[in-house]
């Protein structure tokens, strides 16, 4: 067997159906919920982004302080949780800002679905009549 003879064999028994590893591959980036283009497919993962989305708007500059065991937990954690209090005054107008901005964005979220949702309700039943006239 020659060398070429060799390599194509190698490439045959390593190719790769490469639709098919495109196709696993968007699905689980949509899945993960990772892919900024993609539109929840069906209610319940628009539901389901809603609640997250519910969740995860009420940004705030107060985060539990997690507890390192040792020295470094028992000197550190004292002296982050002075620290925070001093820079709460810098952090929090810009969590305010973010939490109105948030807010905001998911009532004309909520506005856009109802919009939406009426507008397919209309298209519907226009298609109904046009069907029934016809």
């Amino acid at each position: 067997m020659s060398a070429e003879e060799a390599e194509s064999t190698d490439a045959a028994a390593t190719s790769v159906d490469v639709e098919e590893l495109i196709g696993k591959l968007r699905e689980e980036v949509r899945r993960s919920g990772s892919d900024p283009g993609a539109l929840p497919g069906d209610p319940a993962e628009r539901q389901a982004a809603r609640a997250e989305a519910e969740r995860l708007w009420p940004v705030s500059a107060d985060r539990s302080l997690r507890l390192r065991p040792g020295v470094r937990g028992g000197i550190g954690t004292p002296v982050k949780a002075v620290l925070r209090k001093l820079m709460r005054w810098y952090v929090e107008p810009l969590a305010y800002d973010q939490r109105s901005f948030n807010a905001a964005a998911l009532r004309l979220i909520d506005d856009l679905q109802e919009q939406v949702d009426r507008l397919e309700a209309e298209l519907a039943r226009s298609r109904g009549e046009r069907g029934t006239s016809a």
